[in-house]
């Protein structure tokens, strides 16, 4: 009686079993394909991402050294001009004086 083989109908539910469970893996497997997919897809996106976000960075810091530089020119630009003004007034006061002295000396 141990050494009973399984009957045909067994057999075949067995069969309808393990297919079954065939047919849940394979979903399965696909499901998970599909989700892999996504994630592949995702990284490559996120990679493209922080590469343009690098070049950005990239592109805003050269942009900031050249509002830097040109700060720094129209800076020094300034202090030129200032000290330029400041010699045209001092000359204009001493010829002010100068004039001023001639007219009272002349008029006296």
């Amino acid at each position: 009686m141990a050494d009973q083989e399984p009957t045909t109908g067994e057999l075949s539910r067995l069969i309808q079993r393990v297919e079954g469970r065939i047919g849940d893996l394979s979903l399965e497997i696909r499901e998970l394909a599909a989700e892999w997919r996504a994630q592949i897809a995702a990284h490559a996106l996120l990679g493209q991402r922080v590469g343009h976000l690098e070049t950005s960075q990239a592109d805003q810091e050269t942009r900031l050294r050249l509002v830097e530089q040109d700060l720094a020119g129209r800076k020094e630009a300034a202090e030129k001009s200032r000290r330029a003004n400041m010699w045209i007034a001092t000359a204009i006061t001493v010829a002010g004086l100068v004039v001023t002295l001639v007219f009272n000396l002349l008029g006296k």
